[in-house]
This record gives C-alpha cells, sequence and structure tokens, in this order.
C-alpha cells in the first residue's frame, strides 16, 4: 500500500520519503492498536504511555480476564477476552487490528505454544504489523530455556509473513534489587565469577519502548535491543549501591555453590536461591551487552539508571 502512494501528490508537491507516505496513510485511514496481557504489570504500563499517543478508542486491550481491565474500558478503550491456551478466542480479540503486541507470557515451558497461536490469530484477524517482548541473545538452540523460547517466538515471527518487531527487553532494574537484597551477606555483596556487563533497564522504560513501538514511533523491524543507559558488572553494581547507600558494600566473588550457600543460610528456599543465583551467574558469564538508544528512540526519554530501584534496596 505504501508503495502505491510513491506518487501521490500532496500539496502540489511529489512526497520525497516513506514516512511522508505514512503521514498522508495515517491521515486516511483508521489505525487500531492491540495487545495482549493488557491486565499485567507491564501492559497496563505500556497502555498508561499509549493512551499519550494514540485515541482510547483506537486502543484494543485484551486479557484472559476481562473484568480486571474496567477502569481502562471506562477511559474508552477496547477490551477483549483474549486466552493463548484457547487459540479459539484470538482472531475475534484482534479482529480490527493494524498493529498489535504481543506481551511475552511467563510460563516457562509453556509460553511457546500459546505465543504461536497468537501469531496465527494476529494473521487470521489480518493484523500488519506485530511487536513481540523479547529477551536478549534470543536463539533457538540456546540451553538457557528463556533464550531458547524466546528464540523460538522470533523463527515464529519471521515465518508468519507479516512485517514484525521483537523487543529484546534487557532483565528489568527491579530484578536486580531483589538479587541484590538476597545477595547481600553481612555487608558484602556476594558475586558470581564473571566481568560480563548487563544493561539492566526500568519495567517503566520497557513500556515506553512498547508504546511507542506499537504506535509506529519506532520503526525498527526485527530484533532491537531494549536497555538501560549503562553496561555494569556485578562488581560495578557493588559499587554503585555503596554510593546509594551510603555505606562501603565490596563485592566478593565466589562460586556459585558457595553463594547458594550462604543466601540459603539466610532462610532463603534452596529452590529459590539456586535459580536466582544461576541467573546472576549466567548474566557474569554471558557476552557483555552494549548500551542501546531504543527506548529514547521509541518514547524521546533517556532511560533511568539503576540508582532509581537500587535506592530502597535494604544492605545487611
Amino acid at each position: 500500500m505504501f508503495c502505491q502512494l510513491l506518487f501521490v501528490k500532496m500539496r502540489g508537491k511529489r512526497l520525497q520519503s516513506e514516512s511522508e507516505e505514512y503521514v498522508l496513510l495515517k491521515e486516511r485511514i483508521i489505525f487500531m492498536y492491540a495487545l495482549t496481557g493488557a491486565s499485567g504489570q507491564l501492559g497496563r504500563l505500556v497502555l498508561k504511555h499509549l493512551l499519550t499517543q494514540v485515541p482510547a478508542n483506537q486502543v484494543i486491550a485484551t486479557t484472559r480476564n476481562p473484568d480486571t481491565l474496567a477502569d481502562i474500558a471506562a477511559q474508552g478503550v477496547i477490551v477483549r477476552r483474549a486466552d493463548f491456551s484457547n487459540p479459539t478466542t484470538l482472531p475475534t480479540a484482534f479482529a480490527g487490528a493494524t498493529r498489535l503486541l504481543i506481551i511475552s507470557t511467563d510460563v516457562v515451558g509453556q509460553r511457546v505454544a500459546g505465543h504461536k497461536a497468537a501469531i496465527a490469530g494476529a494473521v487470521a484477524a489480518g493484523v500488519k504489523h506485530i511487536v513481540y517482548t523479547s529477551a536478549p541473545e534470543a536463539d533457538p538452540n540456546s540451553s538457557y530455556p528463556i533464550t531458547a523460547e524466546h528464540g523460538q517466538t522470533e523463527l515464529a515471527l519471521e515465518a508468519s509473513g507479516i512485517t514484525w518487531t521483537a523487543l529484546r527487553n534487557s532483565f528489568y532494574a527491579e530484578v536486580l534489587k531483589g538479587l541484590t537484597e538476597l545477595l547481600l551477606v553481612d555487608g558484602q555483596l556476594l558475586i558470581p565469577e564473571g566481568q560480563g556487563k548487563h544493561c539492566w533497564v526500568l519495567r517503566e522504560d520497557c513500556a515506553r519502548a512498547a508504546a511507542g513501538a506499537l504506535a509506529g514511533r519506532l520503526t525498527d523491524t526485527g530484533p532491537v535491543d531494549v536497555t538501560g543507559p549503562e553496561a555494569l558488572t556485578f562488581a560495578d553494581v557493588a559499587q554503585r549501591l555503596s554510593r546509594v547507600s551510603g555505606r562501603t558494600i565490596p563485592a566478593r566473588p565466589l562460586p556459585d555453590n558457595e553463594i547458594i550457600a550462604q543466601v540459603v543460610a539466610k532462610d532463603v528456599p534452596a529452590g529459590t536461591a539456586g535459580f536466582m543465583v544461576g541467573m546472576a551467574s549466567q548474566l557474569a558469564r554471558a557476552v557483555s551487552i552494549t548500551p542501546t538508544d531504543t527506548v529514547e528512540r521509541a518514547s524521546g526519554t533517556t532511560p533511568s539508571p539503576i540508582d532509581v530501584v537500587l535506592r530502597g534496596t535494604v544492605t545487611a
């Protein structure tokens, strides 16, 4: 459709760029913007930012339980039921949508089937572009389940025939807050061995990026990294924690099993300790991530540093 507008004259002038085509097209048709998981933490934040960019009656918010979005419906947003485990609900839920944001589900081991159902539902509904919340280094062949599942979903997007954008969100800075509280033992931050740097990002900044991508402000296609403003090792995190807490908190690198043992001694369940330390260890040994400008390009706002969440960390 865009190509057909290349030679349309506007105020006596030929259109010079695709951006001019896009503006003209938007003036002629009504775009509809849909998202899944709208009642979740990220979904509600996306709605907040999206509604500053497009009219409420052009937004379709989907969820398994529409009653949880009564306050959103009261604002004029169209609320519909969408259940990934019941694929027959999806084409109807997405009907009329021009662009769709699929917020990845959080049930490891089950979500690929749900994501594929959502993609198929979008195709059936005639959606023109899909935005998906993915993860860094998404790889269908990864030995790490989360990375593999996001990679498998991206393969399904590639095969769908619809243009798509995968927002590879770095780990939430809110997760880092809980992790540092867990790893603080006797005034020291126990850290895994490794010098990998990660760009922790606030959930709010991910929501800003997702809203901008859904609204069409971010025009990237394929995978794009969504990061915080700085790349930090866990030793860097200890230094930052010292700064915001006003006390010296040294970093103490240890093997994973020793960290787990000391965390369990704080009455943390062994399963929780193993999972969290394992996640930290993977990041410490991973290829370092480079900060990107995706959040700023999508929203016009620079992402916040981790200081925002670390100020509330309990030191021990």
